[in-house]
Order: C-alpha cells, then sequence, then structure tokens
C-alpha cells in the first residue's frame, strides 16, 4: 500500500450500534472493536480478514474455510526453497528474455538496465 493512512476507527467505539458488521469484518484496521464484539461479527468477511489470524484461531468453528482460504495472512512464501525450485529453469528464462530478436525491438530502450540496474 502506498501513501499515509489512517484508522479513524476509534470515533466508532461509542456508537457501535450503528456500525456495519459486515463490512467492518473485512477491516484490517478494526481488529481490536471486533474483538470485543465477537457476537456481532460476519465470520465469512472475518476470515478474509489478514489481520484477524488471532481471533480466527481462537474460533476455528466459526471460520468459513473458503473465504479463508483466499487470505493472504495464511500463505508465507519461502524464497529460499522457491529459488532452489526454479534452478533449473533460470538459464532457459535467461535465454528467453535475453534472446536478440526481444532485446533489439527497441534500440533505444536499455534492457539491461531494467533487468540488472545500473
Amino acid at each position: 500500500m502506498t501513501g499515509v493512512q489512517t484508522c479513524a476507527l476509534p470515533i466508532c467505539f461509542p456508537v457501535t450500534i450503528l456500525i456495519d458488521w459486515f463490512y467492518l469484518s473485512l477491516n484490517p484496521n478494526a481488529i481490536e472493536l471486533l474483538k470485543e464484539n465477537l457476537d456481532k461479527i460476519d465470520w465469512n468477511r472475518l476470515s478474509r480478514n489478514p489481520n484477524a489470524i488471532k481471533i480466527l484461531e481462537e474460533n476455528p468453528d466459526k471460520i468459513n474455510w473458503i473465504s479463508f482460504s483466499v487470505n493472504p495472512a495464511i500463505f508465507q512464501l519461502d524464497y529460499k526453497v522457491m529459488k532452489i525450485a526454479n534452478e533449473g529453469i533460470y538459464e532457459e528464462l535467461i535465454k528467453e528474455v535475453m534472446k536478440p530478436s526481444r532485446v533489439f525491438k527497441n534500440p533505444d530502450y536499455d534492457y539491461l538496465e531494467e533487468l540488472f540496474g545500473d
């Protein structure tokens, strides 16, 4: 995400009756408010909330597993394993990316700088 983000949720705390819990359950900035109002949570939406892992761990019976499967917080990329797994195609990939018919389409563009920097 870019830019500065602020959270206006503390304004909502005194007027919880007016909150749309359906959408708030998906809001990553609303975790504290959601923890205090577990009975109002929309568990389908919360299952997609990347900051709600702790709440979901404490309430596994309420998880919507289909929604949970798209939660980005459940995935952890192991870059070392990925590098080892792709070593076999590395040389082939470089040959394809750097082949003359691709590299010299625009003679004024520095493809090597784009790929490797200065």
